[in-house]
């Protein structure tokens, strides 16, 4: 931002909650830094999601088309990293880095759908099987009259 420190008209109130670890004496002279850390913070997302996720190299070439990426990958983000605090069974994530949550989520997931798929073709294979004995039971019952 070019606007000078001074030039920000902010209570002693929003002062403390935009910076809170700042002496007060420093808070007016020190603003700029406290609202760079949240544009840092946001940094570290767009780093994280680019690096770790693999979409550096994701092209969009329409405006709905980014804006749907970037909503998609938000709400994904966003529910790998709030994931340990709503799931017991994920809890000891909640220290881990990025890279290591979305492993070994990603890997649960993988276990989930081959699981699902798993079971689906045993599923399939008992139908086909019960089928096939009805049909035979029938087919008996049928040449014995």
């Amino acid at each position: 931002s070019t606007i000078m420190p001074e030039d920000i008209l902010l209570d002693d109130q929003e002062l403390e909650t935009l910076c809170p670890e700042v002496p007060e004496a420093d808070r007016s002279r020190l603003l700029p830094y406290c609202l760079y850390g949240f544009r840092w913070a946001i940094e570290v997302i767009f780093y994280e999601q680019k690096t770790f996720w693999s979409f550096g190299k994701y092209m969009v070439r329409s405006k709905n088309g980014i804006e749907s990426y970037v909503n998609f990958l938000a709400i994904a983000y966003s529910c790998v990293q709030l994931l340990p605090f709503k799931q017991e069974r994920y809890a000891h994530l909640k220290e881990e880095s990025s890279q290591v949550k979305k492993q070994l989520i990603g890997m649960a997931i993988q276990q989930e759908v081959f699981f699902y798929t798993f079971v689906l073709s045993i599923e399939n294979r008992i139908k086909s099987l019960a089928i096939l004995k009805t049909y035979e039971r029938w087919a008996e019952e049928k040449h014995s009259f």
